[in-house]
């Protein structure tokens, strides 16, 4: 059980941190404080405010997993091959987190391994589609 809880109000969502030491919760609260000010600074949709309360102290990758997940795959966002710019600029866009490259692209990787996407292309210059895609 986590010794530190700190709840961040923001304008737009609230989230709660909770962590085993004083240093993780300085990082985590950093992290999550930067994420509630670009959520409030970008108007985002109702379902990118949860995004935010649904994990405590949530990594960039788990938080591209299911914004990926719960925005993208559902809105037919993958019928067109996608690099991974431009799934890092359409998550912005729909939520105003601004993630990295680099984490977005795990987030990727994880669905490709577990079937919902296609890879095409090299490594280094791949494109993801829905695994219904024909």
């Amino acid at each position: 059980m986590a010794k530190f809880s700190v709840t961040l109000k923001g304008r737009s969502a609230d989230a709660t941190v909770h962590a085993d030491s004083l240093e993780e919760l300085r990082s985590l609260v950093a992290e999550v404080k930067a994420l509630l000010d670009e959520l409030d600074g970008h108007g985002a949709e109702p379902e990118a405010r949860a995004l935010l309360g649904k994990r405590r102290g949530s990594s960039e990758a788990a938080l591209a997993l299911e914004a990926i997940g719960s925005l993208l795959v559902p809105r037919g966002f993958f019928a067109k091959p996608r690099k991974t710019s431009e799934v890092r600029d359409e998550i912005e866009r729909l939520t105003g987190l601004k993630l990295q490259s680099r984490k977005v692209s795990q987030a990727l990787g994880y669905l490709y391994k577990r079937g919902r996407l296609r890879r095409l292309g090299s490594k280094g210059e791949d494109s993801y589609v829905s695994a219904q895609t024909n």
